[in-house]
C-alpha cells in the first residue's frame, strides 16, 4: 500500500510538472459595454461564439463596471454579441483570435428595442491594448501558400521584424539529424543569441536542452493553424529563454469533415545542370547533373467526433484532426576529395618533411624522400590509400571530382 501510495503521488507530482511546463496556447477577449451616453452598462449578457465550429463557448455578465472577461478561448474566428434589456442587440463579428491575443472588443450599445440588432461586419484593426509584448504571427494560410522549399515552417521565422540569420539557407532540413552533420536553429531574434529562444508545439517544450539549439518535433505545415514569434516584453507565463517565444499551435477540427491529400516531387529532369560540372572548355566532357528523386507527400483530415444514434452527442464539443507526411529523396551528388599522389605514396613529396625522429619524437631530419618506411605504414597505405582513385583534375594534382557511379 505505501509503494502504491507513493507511486500515484509521484504520477500526480510528474502530472503538475507537464502542465507547468506548458505554455498558454489560447487567447482572450475583454470589454466594456456602455450606452449612448458613454456610462456604463452593468448585468449585460454577453455571448461568444466560435464562429469556425458554430458553437457558443461563452455566456456572461458584464460587471458592475460594465466591464466583461472571457479568457481561454481556443484560437479561430469569433463574434461578439451583447444584448440588455432597452437596447438593440450589439454583435460584433469577423474577430480573428490568435494565439496568446488579449483582444478589446467593447461594445456601444443604442436604445432600441430588444429584437433590433446592430451588426458590425467590417473587420477592423484589431489593436491589442493589453500588452506591450512586440509579437509576429504567420498565419495558417500564409504557411501553407508561401514557397517552402523544404516544407519547413522555421523559414518563415525569417519574414518577422528583428530576425536575422548568418547560415540558415532556402533548405531547412526537416529534421534533428542533416544529411551531413546536426540540424540546428541559427536564427537571431531581437540581437538575443541563437541559443537564448524558446520553441513550443501547443505550448509544450520543444527544443533539446542541450545545446538549445535543436528542435525536437517538425509539424507538417499542412497540420499548423498558426505560430507566434514574441520577440520580447513577454507574460510571465513565458520563460527559461532570453530571446523570443517561438509558440506553434497545431490545427484542429471543425463541425464538417474537411481532407485533402498532396504531393511535391522535384526531379532531376526538371532541373538544370550546376556551374561546376559544366566548367569544362570541351563540350564532349560535361559532367551529367545527378539523378534526383524528390517525393514530399502527405495527407490530413479533420473533423467533428460524434456517436451514431445518441442524439447530439459530441457535436459541438469534440472535433478531431489528422496529419500524416512522408518524405523519400534519392539523391547523388558529385563529390570532389584530395588524394595523396603516386609519387606521395612511394615516399616522394614536393616539399620537405621530417625523415627522422629521435627517441623524444622531435624532427631530426627533413627532406623529400622518405627512404625508410615502417611495415605498418607499408600496409596502411596499402589498404587505405591503395584503394583510393587517383586525381583527375587538370588544375589540381590532388584534386579528385567523381562522376555519378565513380565511388
Amino acid at each position: 500500500m505505501l509503494l502504491q501510495k507513493i507511486a500515484r503521488i509521484c504520477l500526480v507530482l510528474a502530472l503538475l510538472a507537464v502542465a507547468a511546463a506548458a505554455q498558454n496556447i489560447t487567447g482572450s477577449i475583454v470589454g466594456t459595454v456602455k450606452d449612448p451616453s458613454g456610462a456604463v452598462v452593468p448585468g449585460a449578457t454577453v455571448t461568444v461564439t466560435n464562429t469556425d465550429t458554430g458553437v457558443t463557448v461563452r455566456t456572461l455578465k458584464t460587471d458592475a463596471s460594465g466591464n466583461y472577461s472571457a479568457p481561454l478561448l481556443p484560437i479561430g474566428h469569433y463574434s461578439v454579441a451583447v444584448e440588455a434589456a432597452g437596447f438593440r442587440k450589439f454583435v460584433q463579428e469577423k474577430i480573428e483570435l490568435n494565439v496568446n491575443d488579449k483582444l478589446t472588443v467593447s461594445a456601444g450599445l443604442l436604445v432600441g428595442a430588444s429584437g433590433e440588432t446592430v451588426t458590425v461586419e467590417a473587420s477592423p484593426v484589431q489593436v491589442e491594448l493589453q500588452s506591450a509584448a512586440a509579437v509576429g504571427t504567420v498565419t495558417g494560410l500564409q504557411i501553407q501558400e508561401l514557397a517552402l522549399n523544404t516544407r519547413n515552417y522555421e523559414q518563415l521565422v525569417t519574414l518577422l521584424p528583428g530576425v536575422s540569420s548568418s547560415q540558415a539557407t532556402d533548405q531547412i532540413y526537416v529534421g534533428a539529424f542533416a544529411p551531413i552533420g546536426t540540424n540546428v536553429i541559427t536564427f537571431s531574434i531581437n540581437g538575443a543569441r541563437t541559443s537564448e529562444n524558446n520553441w513550443t508545439v501547443d505550448g509544450f517544450d520543444n527544443v533539446d536542452r542541450g545545446s538549445n539549439l535543436t528542435l525536437l518535433s517538425f509539424p507538417s505545415v499542412d497540420a499548423i493553424s498558426e505560430f507566434k514569434v514574441v520577440r520580447g516584453a513577454y507574460d510571465p507565463e513565458f520563460g527559461r529563454s532570453g530571446g523570443a517565444q517561438v509558440n506553434v499551435v497545431t490545427a484542429s477540427g471543425t463541425n464538417t469533415l474537411h481532407g485533402r491529400a498532396y504531393e511535391f516531387f522535384r526531379n532531376d529532369v526538371l532541373t538544370a545542370n550546376n556551374f561546376f560540372n559544366k566548367r569544362v572548355a570541351d563540350p564532349t566532357k560535361v559532367v551529367p547533373r545527378p539523378p534526383l528523386r524528390y517525393n514530399n507527400f502527405g495527407w490530413n483530415l479533420g473533423g467533428p467526433v460524434t456517436i451514431p444514434h445518441v442524439y447530439n452527442a459530441g457535436k459541438d464539443k469534440t472535433f478531431f484532426f489528422f496529419s500524416e507526411e512522408f518524405r523519400r529523396t534519392i539523391t547523388y551528388a558529385n563529390p570532389s576529395l584530395f588524394v595523396p599522389t603516386a609519387g606521395e605514396r612511394a615516399g616522394t613529396f614536393a616539399n620537405n618533411v621530417c625523415t627522422a625522429f629521435n627517441a623524444s619524437g622531435t624532427c631530426t631530419a627533413t627532406g623529400k624522400q622518405i627512404t625508410s618506411i615502417s611495415p605498418v605504414a607499408q600496409q596502411y597505405i596499402k589498404d587505405i590509400f591503395g584503394n583510393l582513385p587517383t586525381a583527375n583534375d587538370a588544375t589540381d594534382p590532388h584534386l579528385f571530382r567523381s562522376t555519378v557511379g565513380s565511388i
